[in-house]
């Protein structure tokens, strides 16, 4: 693993370069692109191939680990993924502006516009729900646009404030469209590391049913080939740590 800058692995990515702060249009306008990427990852792939969202595209979004969301308690606050993506571009926006999420709103009605079919989104490659306001914003638009769907991970803890706001939500939408598993939880509907495992052994009244993330023992090509994340009849995901 890249050693990176220990000082800033306390705060933000050991990547400051790759940093776009969209706080305004004129930021939006600068930066010259998108902030919902389409997938170019040979991990994740481009367009759904199996499951219930077969035929969607792939986009996905990064906003900086852990400067944006990332609770401090989190099992790969040190060893976060992102210390292995140079060139990602990372989004941070002050925390109290909605611009953001009025630019993500306008990015995802022209996706629509594009892909009749509908998007598919990860959330998020690296980062994590970063507000309460955050978190209803991707509520209203799952109850806006039914094509859309969405996946990922969250560092939350399930009874924390933001951990229980993102419960909420998958409550009222459905994992089947919201599908935010746990990360390193002894709930349902989570995704551990596998260091993590004999901890789900010692936890009493806890029997979830786990399965290795296939993409990573080369049983699928890819996420979008694979579809177990976003299955709700998959308890527990298991991930080799990065």
């Amino acid at each position: 693993m890249i050693k990176g800058n220990l000082k800033l692995r306390r705060y933000t990515t050991i990547y400051p370069k790759t940093i776009y702060t969209i706080n305004n249009w004129d930021d939006y306008r600068t930066y010259g692109s998108t902030l919902l990427k389409q997938s170019n990852n040979s991990k994740l792939g481009k367009v759904v191939s199996k499951g219930a969202f077969k035929g969607k595209p792939l986009y996905s979004l990064s906003l900086v680990e852990r400067l944006m969301g990332c609770p401090k308690n989190c099992h790969h606050w040190n060893a976060c993924y992102g210390n292995n993506m140079p060139f990602a571009h990372r989004f941070k926006t002050d925390k109290r502006k909605k611009i953001f999420m009025y630019i993500l709103a306008y990015e995802i009605y022209n996706l629509l516009e594009k892909h009749k079919q509908g998007i598919h989104i990860r959330l998020h490659v690296l980062g994590d729900f970063y507000s309460k306001e955050y978190i209803k914003f991707w509520c209203v638009v799952l109850e806006s646009y039914p094509k859309i769907s969405i996946y990922g991970y969250t560092a939350h803890e399930p009874k924390s404030m933001l951990g229980k706001q993102i419960k909420n939500v998958i409550d009222k939408i459905g994992f089947d469209r919201f599908a935010i598993r746990f990360s390193n939880s002894t709930i349902k509907l989570s995704a551990n590391s596998t260091e993590y495992k004999p901890r789900l052994i010692a936890s009493k009244n806890v029997s979830l049913k786990s399965i290795q993330c296939l993409e990573q023992i080369d049983k699928v090509a890819n996420c979008v080939s694979c579809a177990l994340c976003w299955n709700k009849k998959v308890d527990n995901v298991l991930f080799y740590t990065h």
